[in-house]
C-alpha cells in the first residue's frame, strides 16, 4: 500500500460522491475496470498520469486538488475576469451586481 496514495484515493472518493457518481459508473467512465479503480481508491495502486488527467475531467476538478492536501485557494484568475466585467459599469450597476453576488453565494452555501 502507497500512504500517499491512500490520501489521493480517499479525495477521489470524495470528488466521486460528490459529482453523484457511484464507483462502477466512474469505473466506466474511466474505461478502467472497477477492481482496478478500488485499488486506486484504496491506496493499493499506482495510477498513470493519463487516468489522472481523465479522472479530473470526469469528477471536473484539477489535479491539484487530487494530488495535494494543502492546496491553498486561488481567486486571482476570477479576480481579473470580474474586473473586466465591472469594468466601465456606474456606482448603481456595481451595487446591484454585489447585492446579486451575495444573494448566489448565500443560495449555493445553503446547499452544501
Amino acid at each position: 500500500m502507497y500512504p500517499d496514495l491512500k490520501d489521493v484515493g480517499l479525495r477521489i472518493k470524495k470528488a466521486r460522491i460528490a459529482r453523484g457518481f457511484t464507483q462502477t459508473e466512474l469505473a466506466e467512465k474511466l474505461d478502467i475496470a472497477p477492481p482496478y479503480l478500488s485499488n486506486i481508491v484504496n491506496g493499493r495502486a499506482n495510477f498513470s498520469v493519463f487516468i489522472l488527467m481523465h479522472l479530473t475531467e470526469v469528477l471536473q476538478v484539477s489535479a491539484d486538488s487530487l494530488l495535494r492536501t494543502n492546496v491553498p485557494a486561488s481567486t486571482i484568475i476570477y479576480s481579473n475576469e470580474i474586473e473586466k466585467v465591472v469594468d466601465g459599469c456606474s456606482p448603481a450597476e456595481l451595487d446591484a451586481m454585489l447585492k446579486t453576488l451575495k444573494n448566489m453565494k448565500a443560495v449555493f452555501q445553503k446547499k452544501t
